[in-house]
């Protein structure tokens, strides 16, 4: 599996050496970094570990097993886990934030997103979901504007006042 991730890794390599500047800036240094990754996950399981591992690889708990489930997990969602929407309530918030980065743009769908859900499911007070949304929207605009050095998207208002 090593030897066919590092085929897939030099192959992208290999790939985009053909492409501009600007286009190789994301896979090329991913390809690197999963043929330096791949490298060291081979060197780490081929050499040197004559030991066992000091620690349980897999913990599993025979009390969280349900005595007439025969081991096997449960393969459907309760209504408990999916909550009163459901999976269609999954795909109509994926929908909005689609929705969200056309029509708005990508800095102010991120920042509304994560605000609103950090929010809305009660993981974050009001003060520490919009702190936590403006650090996430920050990153996002220093990794891909300022690192990257691509334009964003601005949404239907920047097509308008260009």
């Amino acid at each position: 599996m090593s030897v066919a991730m590092l085929a897939l890794f030099g192959g992208v390599l290999w790939l985009c050496q053909d492409f501009g500047p600007r286009a190789r800036m994301i896979p090329q240094p991913l390809a690197v970094f999963g043929i330096v990754l791949t490298l060291i996950q081979m060197v780490w399981h081929n050499l040197g570990h004559e030991e066992p591992p000091t620690m349980e690889m897999i913990s599993v708990d025979a009390n969280a097993i349900p005595a007439g489930g025969e081991g096997r997990p449960r393969e459907e969602r309760t209504q408990e886990q999916l909550g009163r929407w459901g999976e269609a309530g999954a795909f109509a918030i994926v929908a909005l934030l689609v929705t969200m980065v056309f029509t708005a743009g990508i800095f102010p769908a991120v920042f509304v997103f994560t605000a609103g859900y950090l929010i809305l499911s009660r993981y974050c007070s009001l003060l520490q979901g919009l702190a936590w949304s403006a650090l996430m929207t920050l990153a996002i605009y220093l990794l891909f504007v300022l690192g990257l050095e691509m334009q964003p998207y601005h949404g239907l208002p920047g097509a308008w006042f260009q």
